[in-house]
């Protein structure tokens, strides 16, 4: 990964209010006319009545008006209910008969609701990611498919641009570009990009490795090196690692690390081993303090870790931001030492993303760099070690892809080869050119719609696992 170049100066029917029975009211009314009258018949006319059978008649009266009242404005299981009867009556009222139908009605409502709890399915996390996938666009699932970077350190126009209009699915921040000044700065840049995209939220990533590249030393302090943890030999420091680091990123809203590195170091001259990026010299030490470190880092379900740089830069002198290196290992060689890292992880369920680099390796593909080689990403990556997560190429900028392709071919061929993420946009007509390119190859033949369509089901499914992507119940 690379910054930008400096500038010159990134349910049922609803129920209807019951209709009250009128034969039941006109009863009740009959009922205590006949009751009043027979006070005027047999014992007289109501006025030689004392005053409190007056009271007694009036309250009679009230008391229907307001169950009549309460059961137009209620519903008829309301009205029948507790609550129904007693929003009209006091607990001497209330007999012993309703009493018991209350509860009876009180417990039918209590296991409704229990069935309606229980009839609830929850949908697999595929089944939802592959719903959402059939209803996307294909300038939609393009855009997931990119992952940018900018200038700045605000939710700018040029941003706002690539993640609208373009349908980007993931922005990976730079210190080095603007993007980080404060904690308060950072916190509202997240939230301001994770409010853009409420449907599909965008993954915000980081290089968070420590030792040399730790792009939040400024605001956190410095986190130690790979290096320095792997020299420990103690997988308890490099797990603490991992979840302060992913402490550290969440309480940013940053949910993708573009980390660690599971490069084996074994050559003295390597950039790598210079700037103490890797926990190790034996792939043993560096697959057992990667799974350390990636479950604290991925223990909480809210940020995921990515294995880079594959096929392995633990042998190599040229940088690839400047050049494309060449591997001279046999395909045994990296078998048994650049690869056992990412076959171990694999197969433990620690690795969720991958990051290819660019580099050649005759041993498995003499004419593409790595990161455009089908060879490599789906020959050894999917169908040998079996990876279902999300591929992607480090930053398609660097001058080691440049020289030899232009940005439209070299996505176009990325995903060709495999790849599910395409980094290195920096501006709308960046990603524009990228997926113009994509889309001539899909136009051609050269990439299927199912192609696509896998790679974005992987990387929604991506979004899930970081807590982005919550699935509904049914």
């Amino acid at each position: 990964m690379e910054p930008i170049a400096p500038l010159s100066a990134h349910d049922s029917e609803p129920e209807k209010p019951p209709l009250v029975n009128q034969n039941t009211i006109e009863e009740a009314e009959a009922t205590t006319i006949e009751s009043l009258s027979g006070l005027d018949n047999g014992q007289g006319s109501l006025a030689s009545q004392p005053l409190l059978s007056r009271k007694k008649a009036a309250a009679l009266i009230i008391l229907l008006l307001l169950l009549v009242a309460q059961a137009i404005n209620m519903s008829q299981e309301q009205f029948i209910g507790s609550q129904g009867w007693a929003n009209v009556l006091t607990p001497d009222q209330v007999s012993g008969s309703t009493t018991q139908a209350m509860t009876k009605n009180q417990a039918g409502q209590n296991n409704a609701t229990s069935s309606r709890k229980t009839a609830k399915t929850v949908v697999t996390p595929q089944a939802y990611t592959n719903q959402l996938v059939s209803k996307m666009s294909l300038d939609q699932k393009l855009g997931q498919m990119m992952m940018v970077q900018f200038v700045g350190a605000t939710y700018s126009l040029p941003l706002a641009t690539m993640v609208n209009q373009y349908h980007v699915g993931s922005v990976l921040l730079f210190y080095a570009n603007g993007n980080i000044v404060d904690k308060s700065q950072l916190k509202t840049l997240t939230h301001d990009l994770q409010r853009s995209q409420p449907d599909l939220p965008v993954s915000i990533a980081l290089d968070q490795e420590g030792g040399t590249v730790d792009r939040l030393q400024e605001l956190d302090g410095p986190r130690p090196s790979e290096a320095a943890i792997g020299a420990s030999h103690d997988p308890q420091q490099a797990r603490a690692a991992g979840t302060q680091t992913s402490q550290d990123l969440s309480s940013y809203g940053i949910t993708l690390n573009l980390a660690p590195v599971v490069d084996v170091d074994t050559a003295v001259y390597s950039e790598l081993h210079q700037d103490q990026r890797t926990f190790g010299t034996t792939p043993d030490t560096v697959t057992r303090m990667a799974q350390a470190y990636l479950e604290g880092l991925q223990e909480n379900h809210n940020v995921v870790g990515t294995l880079k740089h594959f096929p392995g830069l633990g042998n190599v002198t040229i940088d690839p931001h400047y050049g494309i290196p060449s591997v001279t290992s046999s395909k045994s060689e990296l078998e048994n030492i650049d690869w056992a890292p990412y076959r171990a992880l694999i197969k433990q369920g620690q690795a969720h993303a991958i990051m290819v680099t660019h580099e050649i390796v005759p041993a498995i593909d003499p004419t593409l760099p790595a990161s455009l080689s089908p060879k490599l990403i789906q020959g050894i990556l999917r169908d040998e070690m079996g990876f279902q997560g999300v591929i992607m190429t480090d930053s398609l900028t660097m001058a080691g892809i440049t020289a030899y392709y232009p940005p439209d071919q070299a996505a176009a061929i990325a995903i060709e080869a495999g790849s599910d993420m395409i980094m290195g946009a920096s501006n709308p007509d960046d990603v524009a050119t990228m997926i113009q390119g994509i889309k001539q190859a899909i136009a051609s033949g050269a990439i299927s719609q199912t192609r696509i369509d896998a790679s974005v089901q992987r990387i929604l499914l991506l979004k899930y696992q970081m807590g982005l992507l919550p699935i509904p119940t049914k």
